[in-house]
């Protein structure tokens, strides 16, 4: 049979044509499957972002309820979160008649933005001389947003509700009962006098803050005194104590006596820290006068453990222990220790947590008694170790 060349090269161009039209034919559904996908994807996209976008509109029109368009934009920057966190706010401040817009501050706008000092948590010392005392500022809750925002900073954008003219008011009627106080002197029958006035308001004034907060979300801060008015009671109740301590004082609370060499000041720095928490915890309960007091505390704790570690080496011998046993003998009815006094006591051998030792050695501090209890302060507030070669 003869080959017949040329239906052979019909033949193979025919199934090349067929190969190519296929290959074609694959690479456009190929191509329409991945537009298929891609259209989907945006499709989808689009969706989502329109989704997004209307959950973004219905946060901001809430928000513009009870905030101005500068402020909505700013709490919007903060995230979803804030944003209801803000809404959940503003609704309680138009419950209670108040225009939520007045109380939130816009961040760095002024000084008022500023906001209140953190408050100052002091660190109790252990009921024995094995450690340091110190004071902290409170950290905060430490829940960070994905923006970066603290919840705690964020809700300090948010102003306390401030002091009303009743407010007032009573501030000025309690100021006069601390001025009766103070004129009582050591006038036994002028100080019960005060004192029975004195029942008789803290339990109004106490009512009277029990009935404001009635409603209110427990987070919002309620004030009662102004800026003002609590440095004016504050200083009042630092007048009587240094009254108290037989620290000379002026007619305007000034100190007129000589103060160098004795830490009487700083005792008194605490005892108007105790007084104040008698009172504010029978009356008010004011939420930034327990800051003030803490505060107060924290710089008058700093104080006394400088004095301590300045003056230890004129503490004498009678007040130098060779343990805590004895130096908890020493504070007891028949001891040698009163409040107020530098001591001196050895201390063991100890192991921390970290399981760091601290080598056997002298520590001096200052002793309290248990009249600072309500401030958290234990009798013996240890200042500093002295080293393990300090000897007596």
């Amino acid at each position: 049979m003869a080959f017949n060349m040329g239906a052979f090269l019909g033949g193979a161009a025919t199934g090349l044509v067929d190969r190519i039209e296929d290959d074609e034919r694959k690479a456009e559904k190929k191509a329409d499957r991945a537009y298929t996908v891609s259209e989907s994807d945006r499709v989808y996209n689009r969706a989502k972002k329109d989704r997004e976008q209307s959950a973004y509109d219905a946060l901001a029109e809430s928000l513009a309820v009870y905030y101005d368009p500068a402020q909505v934009g700013d709490i919007m920057s903060n995230g979803n979160g804030a944003a209801k966190h803000a809404i959940t706010k503003g609704a309680y401040y138009d419950k209670l008649g108040l225009a939520a817009s007045e109380h939130y501050n816009m961040p760095n706008n002024d000084i008022k933005n500023v906001g209140t000092k953190d408050a100052i948590t002091i660190t109790n010392p252990e009921n024995e001389v094995g450690s340091v005392s110190s004071s902290a500022e409170a950290s905060a809750d430490g829940v960070v947003s994905p923006e970066g925002l603290t919840q705690a900073s964020f809700n300090s954008r948010f102003t306390v509700i401030e002091s009303t003219k009743e407010d007032k008011t009573i501030a000025a009627y309690e100021l006069s009962l601390l001025n009766l106080r103070l004129l009582a002197g050591d006038d036994a029958t002028k100080i019960a006098e005060v004192d029975a006035k004195e029942k008789i308001f803290l339990d109004l004034q106490r009512k009277k803050a029990e009935s404001t907060r009635e409603g209110i979300d427990p987070n919002v801060e309620v004030k009662f005194y102004s800026v003002t008015e609590r440095e004016r009671k504050i200083n009042s109740y630092r007048v009587q104590a240094r009254n108290n301590m037989k620290i000379v004082t002026g007619t305007m609370g000034e100190l007129t006596g000589k103060l160098k060499g004795t830490n009487a000041l700083n005792l008194a720095e605490l005892q108007t820290a105790q007084t104040l928490t008698v009172n504010n915890t029978l009356g008010n309960k004011e939420v930034q006068m327990g800051r003030e007091i803490k505060s107060i505390t924290a710089n008058a704790v700093t104080a006394l453990n400088q004095y301590a570690i300045s003056n230890y080496k004129k503490i004498p011998s009678a007040k130098i222990y060779n343990s805590f046993e004895e130096l908890r003998n020493a504070s007891g009815i028949n001891g040698n220790l009163k409040s107020g006094d530098l001591y001196i006591s050895f201390v063991g051998e100890k192991t921390k947590a970290d399981g760091t030792v601290i080598p056997a050695q002298y520590m001096t501090g200052t002793y309290l008694g248990k009249i600072y209890e309500d401030l958290g302060l234990k009798a013996f507030l240890p200042a500093s170790y002295l080293g393990k070669d300090w000897r007596p």
